[in-house]
């Protein structure tokens, strides 16, 4: 990770600095933050730029500056959690793990989820997220690994049935998917968690469509088409599945 706050470092130093040398010094409050990175600074550019923008929604040049504030502090923060991560508690640390993998750093956030499978192996979370990692890295056979054991560990853990279906669809293995999404329809509001947190309950009906089709299932696909053209008609998913 440090080296990619490094590289992005390195990749936006050029543009501002030539921003900068346009700017007058009073209104440089990036600079300020970009010279010393802090909470403080940041507060102050934030609040500056955060200010300039609600006075004229067209000042694209502070929304620009806001954006870039965002990046590099979410940088900045979570390199503060790297450098802490043996220190953190396992809560914070499923946390951390699950920011980096929002923002696409699958390895990152897998070798911490394999971290928490170890330490505490009944856990089921950390395995769903690491199943969903892989899935994004298109390692399928690990993810499906990952989330069996997330269903071994917490059996009612319907997100993770879901999950689990989409990886097997994305293997070709049609029949076991649908199976799998059926049985996770059986613990859907039973589980723990709230569902709709972690998956819309749209994209699992639009799953259960594309695998009734693909099964062969046509009654049941035409009922399923029925109810999802009355919810969104206009849905472009509706004539991928035709």
């Amino acid at each position: 990770m440090k080296r990619m706050l490094i590289f992005f470092t390195l990749v936006i130093s050029l543009p501002f600095t030539l921003c900068f040398a346009e700017t007058p010094p009073e209104s440089n409050h990036f600079q300020d933050y970009f010279a010393d990175p802090s909470f403080s600074t940041f507060e102050k550019a934030f609040e500056s730029y955060s200010t300039q923008l609600s006075e004229n929604a067209e000042d694209n040049n502070s929304r620009m500056m806001l954006s870039y504030l965002y990046m590099l502090e979410i940088e900045r923060m979570l390199g503060e959690f790297e450098t802490r991560i043996d220190s953190l508690a396992p809560n914070i640390k499923f946390q951390y793990a699950n920011l980096l993998l929002g923002i696409g750093k699958y390895e990152e956030c897998i070798e911490i989820y394999e971290g928490l499978n170890i330490e505490y192996p009944d856990w089921s979370c950390p395995w769903r997220h690491k199943g969903e990692a892989y899935f994004k890295s298109d390692e399928l056979e690990q993810a499906e690994i990952a989330l069996k054991r997330a269903i071994e560990t917490r059996v009612e853990h319907y997100d993770a049935y879901v999950m689990l279906a989409e990886v097997k669809e994305e293997m070709g293995n049609y029949t076991d998917a649908l199976a799998t999404l059926e049985t996770g329809f059986s613990y859907k509001g039973k589980d723990i968690e709230d569902p709709d947190e972690e998956i819309t309950d749209l994209d699992v009906q639009f799953l259960y469509l594309r695998l009734l089709k693909v099964n062969n299932m046509q009654d049941e696909y035409e009922q399923q088409r029925m109810k999802l053209e009355n919810i969104v008609p206009e849905d472009t998913r509706l004539k991928d599945t035709q």
